[in-house]
């Protein structure tokens, strides 16, 4: 459709592990010709991809921004490698409230204010980062899905922002940060002054 651009919500891991979890998939792309995964960062998609007018893009940012300005930083924990079913490989997120609650607000808001379709995926979140996908086959999964997990990224870090992504020329790439209300990022106004 003309004039319109594909978005997603999502949470990004700080660059140490963003670089493990690249390490990781050009192992895949290289060692087993599993190459798609690499089209887009590590993230946890917290609004599943949706259509908006590219025209509107920055009220779109202002007003997810504005949505976030009461949230609080919270830690999020890497846990074990997962799957679903022989098409996907992901790393799991242990599934915080506040991971909970946020993902809830945002569905919430994107249905009721934005007036964008509420996916299956959107309404059974389960929180993971994907690895490998879509060009994953079925003969070569269990071998894959062995070198994740002894080559699988653990930690946790600490979320203060969830970002805007716009696929441009078949890669998802940042359009803006959407920085929570309390995070050091962005001060209150009483400290700024």
């Amino acid at each position: 459709m003309k004039g319109m651009g594909k978005y997603f919500v999502g949470l990004l891991p700080p660059a140490s592990l963003e670089a493990q979890f690249k390490l990781l998939k050009q192992s895949f792309a290289e060692q087993f010709q599993v190459k798609y995964a690499l089209q887009a960062p590590a993230h946890l998609t917290l609004k599943m991809p949706f259509l908006y007018k590219e025209a509107k893009e920055a009220e779109l940012a202002g007003r997810l921004t504005t949505l976030l300005e009461k949230q609080e930083p919270f830690l999020l924990q890497l846990t074990r490698i997962g799957h679903f079913g022989k098409r996907n490989i992901h790393q799991q997120v242990a599934p915080s409230e506040s991971l909970m609650q946020l993902q809830t607000t945002l569905r919430s808001f994107c249905k009721r204010s934005l007036h964008l379709v509420e996916e299956l995926s959107d309404r059974n979140f389960q929180p993971h980062l994907t690895l490998a996908n879509k060009d994953l086959k079925p003969a070569n999964f269990e071998e894959v899905l062995a070198f994740a997990r002894n080559n699988a990224v653990r930690g946790e870090f600490l979320v203060e922002k969830a970002y805007l992504m716009k696929k441009v020329d078949n890669r998802w790439q940042v359009i803006a940060p959407l920085i929570f209300g309390n995070s050091p990022e962005n001060p209150s106004p009483t400290a700024q002054e």
